[in-house]
């Protein structure tokens, strides 16, 4: 092709190695097999090096790449970073906060908004794991649920099975904070250790582990960015959030 710059394309040593081999083994005669393949295996090393440099440009570029790129929607990372460089640089502590609680909130769903607004009115709540140890006391081998709570049946959220994520979301945003075990949860305690999620897996660390549960209490409070993120956007109307009402 015009313009093309002259490519020299040198046989790797590879190549050079397979192709000895195969003549040398052409004339051992269970050794037939073995040339074919070593012949197809040639062949296609040699196909895929002419397509990758078909592919490439004048520039040594692969087009295939860049036209892979080009395709995807949206606005270009470099773009993003440099706006958001941008607008640091002018934006006032009170936009920066409306933007953090956007953000914020966008990973939201509703049962964590309802378990949200449940702890603000509550201030605590009980949170365990389950643990499974080799011996009834003593170290634990590995953590198997997380973050179980009984604040969202309480909430009247509509996954229940889910509680234990929705949980660990809000921890990882910093909206919730974990803290130890409390006195004045010990109701609360005793009727999580009911709840059929908690009762079934620690059957199967006993069944399909063959291994002691052990149930690790915590308990969970609103954070201080929790707490400002409520107080500065929670609905003006205290009907809308209002938490459904749960057992317990």
């Amino acid at each position: 092709m015009a313009g093309r710059k002259n490519l020299t394309v040198r046989t790797p040593r590879a190549f050079q190695f397979l192709r000895q081999a195969a003549r040398a083994a052409e004339e051992w005669p269970v050794a037939g097999s073995a040339v074919r393949r070593f012949q197809d295996a040639e062949s296609w090393a040699m196909a895929e090096l002419k397509q990758r440099l078909d592919a490439m440009s004048d520039d040594g570029v692969d087009t295939s790449a860049r036209t892979r790129a080009a395709t995807v929607e949206g606005p270009a990372p470099r773009d993003m970073m440099a706006r958001l460089i941008a607008q640091s640089r002018g934006i006032d502590p009170e936009a920066a906060r409306v933007w953090m609680y956007r953000q914020t909130l966008a990973r939201l769903v509703p049962d964590q908004v309802a378990m949200m607004a449940l702890l603000a009115d509550r201030e605590i709540a009980p949170l365990c794991h389950i643990a499974a140890g080799r011996l009834p006391a003593g170290p634990v081998s590995v953590v198997v649920l997380s973050n179980a709570s009984s604040l969202g049946r309480d909430a009247g959220v509509l996954l229940r099975d889910y509680v234990p994520q929705y949980m660990s979301e809000l921890l990882a945003l910093g909206v919730f904070e974990a803290g130890p075990e409390d006195d004045r949860l010990a109701d609360q305690y005793e009727l999580l250790m009911a709840d059929t999620q908690l009762r079934n897996t620690m059957d199967r660390v006993r069944r399909d582990m063959r291994l002691y549960p052990r149930l690790q209490r915590f308990s969970v409070h609103m954070s201080d960015y929790g707490k400002a993120l409520w107080q500065d956007c929670r609905p003006l109307d205290p009907a809308s959030a209002r938490p459904s009402a749960g057992g317990g």
